[in-house]
Protein backbone atom coordinates (compact mmCIF):
# COMPACT_ATOMS: atom_id res chain seq x y z
CA UNK A 1 0.00 0.00 0.00
CA UNK A 2 1.41 3.62 -0.86
CA UNK A 3 2.08 5.63 1.72
CA UNK A 4 1.73 9.50 0.86
CA UNK A 5 3.56 10.72 4.40
CA UNK A 6 7.27 10.88 4.82
CA UNK A 7 9.67 9.38 4.35
CA UNK A 8 7.43 7.17 1.17
CA UNK A 9 6.24 10.15 0.23
CA UNK A 10 3.93 8.24 -2.44
CA UNK A 11 6.47 6.19 -4.51
CA UNK A 12 6.40 2.71 -5.22
CA UNK A 13 9.81 1.60 -3.60
CA UNK A 14 11.76 1.57 -0.93
CA UNK A 15 15.08 0.34 0.29
CA UNK A 16 15.99 -0.16 3.24
CA UNK A 17 19.82 1.66 4.02
CA UNK A 18 20.39 -0.78 6.87
CA UNK A 19 19.75 -3.70 5.31
CA UNK A 20 19.62 -3.54 1.64
CA UNK A 21 16.50 -4.81 1.43
CA UNK A 22 13.97 -3.30 -1.20
CA UNK A 23 10.12 -3.34 -1.09
CA UNK A 24 7.89 -2.89 -3.78
CA UNK A 25 4.49 -1.21 -1.19
CA UNK A 26 2.29 -1.88 -4.33
CA UNK A 27 2.55 -5.27 -3.36
CA UNK A 28 3.52 -5.31 0.75
CA UNK A 29 2.50 -7.61 2.87
CA UNK A 30 2.40 -7.93 6.62
CA UNK A 31 5.44 -9.94 6.80
CA UNK A 32 7.88 -7.06 5.49
CA UNK A 33 7.15 -5.53 8.79
CA UNK A 34 7.45 -1.72 6.53
CA UNK A 35 6.87 -0.10 10.04
CA UNK A 36 8.99 -1.32 11.79
CA UNK A 37 12.28 0.30 9.65
CA UNK A 38 13.33 3.11 11.09
CA UNK A 39 12.77 6.65 8.96
CA UNK A 40 16.49 7.58 8.52
CA UNK A 41 16.69 4.03 6.91
CA UNK A 42 14.13 4.78 4.33
CA UNK A 43 15.33 5.72 0.49
CA UNK A 44 11.93 5.57 -1.38
CA UNK A 45 11.52 5.55 -5.36
CA UNK A 46 10.06 4.94 -7.84
CA UNK A 47 11.78 2.25 -9.14
CA UNK A 48 13.14 -0.91 -9.05
CA UNK A 49 16.03 -0.10 -10.76
CA UNK A 50 16.58 3.40 -9.02
CA UNK A 51 16.55 1.32 -5.65
CA UNK A 52 19.04 -0.32 -6.98
CA UNK A 53 21.09 1.95 -8.70
CA UNK A 54 21.16 4.25 -4.93
CA UNK A 55 22.23 1.05 -2.99
CA UNK A 56 25.39 0.89 -5.51
CA UNK A 57 26.26 4.56 -5.09
CA UNK A 58 26.30 3.80 -1.32
CA UNK A 59 28.28 0.57 -1.36
CA UNK A 60 24.99 -1.43 0.05
CA UNK A 61 24.62 -4.99 -0.94
CA UNK A 62 21.11 -5.43 -2.12
CA UNK A 63 17.88 -7.71 -2.51
CA UNK A 64 14.56 -8.05 -3.08
CA UNK A 65 12.28 -9.05 -0.07
CA UNK A 66 11.06 -12.73 -0.07
CA UNK A 67 7.98 -10.94 0.48
CA UNK A 68 7.06 -8.82 -2.00
CA UNK A 69 9.63 -8.88 -4.82
CA UNK A 70 10.23 -12.60 -4.64
CA UNK A 71 11.32 -12.47 -7.89
CA UNK A 72 14.28 -10.29 -7.09
CA UNK A 73 15.11 -12.73 -3.80
CA UNK A 74 18.06 -13.71 -3.85
CA UNK A 75 19.13 -16.26 -0.59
Amino acid sequence: MRRNEPPFNGRQFILNKATGEIHDLDRETPECRIDRIRPDDIFSCDTYAEAVLFASVLGITRNGCPKCIPEHHRD
